[in-house]
C-alpha cells in the first residue's frame, strides 16, 4: 500500500518564501505515530501482538519437542545412586543403591532397588575401634543394612523435569546393629524423587526412600535413604 506523499510546505526566511522539498526519510516512513488515525494504530498493535504470539508458540513447541518422554511401555532404565542413610540408634551413615526399571505404561514403571548402608557412627562401632583385638567389643563388625525393594512408580512428565512417587514391599537384613540380633525381615517401602533428562539416553535423579518393617523386627525403623545418581535408558 503506498503512503500519501507529504505536500511541499512553504518556509519563510526573512522576507523570501522557499518551497521545502520532502526528505527521503519522510517519503519512505509514511505518517508518524502522532498523525496516524485510531484504526491504523490498532492495526499496527495487532500486527506486533501477532508476531509475539507466534514467537511464544514456536518457543514452547521447541521445548516440548526437545524433551523426550522419560519412559514408555517396554523401555528400560538402569543406574545407581550414592548418598546418606539414617537409622534409629545406628544414626547416620553412607549409603548406595542400584536400580533397574521397566516401563509397563506411559506413566507407570516397575522399579527394583538393591540398597545398602553402613553405620560407623553407631556408639558400639566407635567403642569397637578402640577395643583390643579378641575382646567382645573388638569383635563387633561394622554395622550394615541391606535390602531388596520392588515397587510400582507413577511419573509426571513436565518437560525435562520428571517428578515421581512409588510404593512397594521389601526384604531387609542387617548385621551388627546395636542391641539387635541379625536377621531377615519383610516390610513396606515408599519413595519420591525427581529426574532431569540430560539427553535421550542419560537421566540424572535424586530420591528419598523410607522402609518400614511390618512386624517385630531386629532392624531399626524407619530406614531412610537420600541418594543422588544417574541412569542409562534404552529400548526406545
Amino acid at each position: 500500500m503506498e503512503h500519501p506523499k507529504p505536500s511541499r510546505m512553504p518556509r519563510t526566511i526573512g522576507t523570501e518564501v522557499w518551497m521545502t522539498a520532502p526528505t527521503y526519510s519522510e517519503e519512505c516512513s509514511g505518517p508518524s505515530a502522532e498523525t496516524r488515525s485510531a484504526p491504523q494504530r490498532w492495526r499496527a498493535f495487532g500486527k506486533s501482538f501477532g508476531h509475539v504470539g507466534v514467537l511464544i508458540c514456536v518457543t514452547l513447541a521447541g521445548l516440548a519437542s526437545s524433551s523426550p518422554a522419560c519412559a514408555a511401555a517396554g523401555q528400560w532404565q538402569a543406574g545407581a545412586r550414592a548418598g546418606v542413610a539414617w537409622l534409629d540408634g545406628p544414626r547416620w551413615g553412607p549409603s548406595a543403591e542400584a536400580f533397574l526399571r521397566y516401563g509397563i505404561g506411559d506413566s507407570v514403571d516397575l522399579d527394583l532397588q538393591l540398597l545398602t548402608s553402613f553405620h560407623p557412627f553407631q556408639p558400639s562401632a566407635k567403642a569397637a575401634e578402640g577395643a583390643p583385638a579378641g575382646s567382645a567389643a573388638g569383635d563387633t563388625a561394622l554395622p550394615w543394612l541391606a535390602g531388596v525393594a520392588p515397587a510400582l512408580m507413577y511419573r509426571w512428565d513436565v518437560l525435562r523435569f520428571v517428578p515421581y512417587a512409588g510404593a512397594g514391599v521389601g526384604a531387609y537384613a542387617g548385621h551388627g546393629l546395636e542391641g539387635r540380633e541379625s536377621g531377615l525381615q519383610f516390610g513396606v517401602s515408599g519413595r519420591v524423587g525427581v529426574e532431569w533428562l540430560l539427553n535421550r539416553d542419560v537421566v540424572l535423579s535424586t530420591q528419598v526412600s523410607a522402609h518400614l518393617a511390618l512386624t517385630e523386627s531386629p532392624i531399626p525403623a524407619p530406614w531412610i535413604q537420600l541418594g543422588v545418581g544417574a541412569g542409562y535408558v534404552w529400548g526406545w
